[in-house]
């Protein structure tokens, strides 16, 4: 089991030109497709997923040398 960040993205419309949001949370490989996309603080959810195709998102932590 991994866990998995999914966030809300907001980005800018080619389009329009107007600033959008995601309605759903998104990997962040899934909203690679939308252009500029950045993370909206504070949407994060973390999910236990089973497929290894994803890759670990979480931040790795270490003991500094010599601690006990």
């Amino acid at each position: 089991m991994k866990q998995v960040e999914y966030w809300r993205w907001r980005y800018r419309d080619p389009q329009s030109g107007r600033i959008c949001r995601t309605m759903f949370q998104l990997t962040a490989e899934e909203a690679a497709k939308y252009p500029e996309a950045e993370r909206i603080p504070g949407s994060m959810l973390l999910r236990d997923v089973e497929d290894s195709a994803f890759a670990e998102t979480r931040p790795r932590i270490f003991r500094p040398a010599g601690a006990k």
